[in-house]
């Protein structure tokens, strides 16, 4: 527990982080990178988070890095320049003013100019092209014409599959947020889910989001809970006036974040006393996902574990969610490489973390899953979620003292 109380990367850790990914890029030809994703400049700066410039809600950022002189900028509008200095950000912080026709042209000049007498040896620049928009590729194409744009997403992909100590601690912190914020709605919904003030669906997950917060979770990203027939569904919106209901499967699905590093996760609850088909469709969830974390092993490929679970599946007939992936990476951002797909043909690696999501039907087709987080070893996969085990399922039918 000792380590877990350093909730941010140390300046060694920072260090670690920043010469791991010169060496990467330096052997791929690439003194120079310019990525403007999220979770691109969350994993190359070491930890400093600008939140929702993915969906266009704010103004571009972009982070710049040469690794031939070591000078690293972030560029942003004067709204956002606020967050690198509250998060330690140890390099320049370059505002741009709108003073071109579109916010993507504005960044690109402005970061033109304040690099125009940068003294690097080399054209060549490695962009994250997976995550930049047209409008600011043509923009940076426009504005530095004697540069010759990379692709890095490769080697990015690569970089952030296997974890530093670091970051597996920061995992770890996060994934037992999302524990702890699961379990504290748990607490507030016990003994007021089925009374007569009925207790609302919407009450549950924002009692979730709170205390993910009072626990020092930097970010809540997406909720949602689903129950009775809305758990067909692998996402869907409960209704503001929704309320528990006795004989129902409840499912909470969750992402929360510890300074840009990720956990994404999911809960199962039943209402009232279960009876055998409830016992019978957990049990039923547990032996799939064991023959996942089974086969969660160091040079297995991700799509080995898929096949073990259909594997299981056709010995035992227990059916299970195959429209997508069951499982996958999670670091700087909720979903990223490897993935436990058919498609996959990653080999497994220690201190990979994988979060393993195997989804199975009860009698009524309804969905139900448990999400954990592991970290791929020499060994047995090593759990970083860690409230309880999960091995058997929630009764939520009210028996402690109201909290809330």
């Amino acid at each position: 527990m000792t380590r877990l109380k350093q909730t941010s990367f140390t300046q060694a850790e920072r260090d670690e982080l920043f010469q791991k990914a010169k060496v990467a890029f330096q052997a791929q030809g690439i003194n120079k990178i310019l990525v403007t994703g999220s979770s691109n400049i969350t994993y190359l700066s070491r930890g400093i988070v600008f939140p929702y410039i993915d969906q266009a809600l704010v103004h571009p950022v972009a982070l710049y890095i040469c690794y031939q002189t070591n000078r690293q900028i972030l560029s942003c509008t004067v709204d956002l320049s606020d967050i690198p200095n509250q998060l330690g950000w140890q390099g320049e912080i370059l505002i741009y003013e709108l003073t071109e026709a579109t916010p993507e042209q504005s960044l690109a000049v402005a970061l033109a100019q304040h690099l125009a007498n940068d003294e690097v040896t080399g054209k060549t620049i490695g962009y994250d092209f997976e995550f930049m928009s047209g409008a600011q590729l043509a923009a940076f194409e426009a504005s530095f014409p004697a540069h010759q744009p990379k692709p890095a997403d490769a080697t990015l992909r690569t970089l952030r599959m296997q974890k530093t100590d670091a970051e597996v601690r920061l995992l770890e912190i996060s994934a037992r947020m999302g524990d702890r914020g699961f379990i504290s709605a748990l607490n507030h919904a016990e003994g007021a889910a089925l009374d007569t003030l009925s207790y609302p669906m919407w009450e549950y997950g924002e009692r979730f989001r709170v205390h993910v917060a009072e626990f020092g979770g930097s970010g809540v990203g997406n909720l949602a809970i689903m129950r009775g027939e809305r758990c067909r569904h692998l996402y869907g919106a409960t209704g503001t006036r929704e309320l528990f209901t006795s004989g129902e499967f409840n499912r909470m699905e969750y992402s929360v974040h510890s300074y840009g590093y990720w956990h994404t996760g999911a809960r199962t609850v039943f209402e009232g006393y279960p009876d055998d088909s409830a016992k019978n469709a957990w049990a039923n969830n547990l032996r799939l996902k064991q023959s996942a974390i089974d086969a969660l092993v160091a040079g297995n490929k991700a799509s080995d574990v898929y096949k073990a679970v259909v594997q299981t599946s056709e010995a035992t007939g227990i059916n299970f969610w195959r429209t997508g992936d069951i499982g996958h990476g999670v670091g700087s951002s909720e979903r990223e490489a490897p993935f436990l797909a058919l498609y996959d043909e990653t080999e497994l690696a220690p201190n990979m973390v994988i979060v393993v999501a195997v989804y199975t039907f009860n009698e009524k087709q309804q969905l139900i899953v448990n999400k954990d987080t592991y970290l791929i070893t020499d060994g047995q996969p090593q759990l970083l979620t860690w409230y309880k085990k999960w091995d058997r399922l929630y009764a939520l039918y009210g028996t402690s003292a109201r909290h809330g």
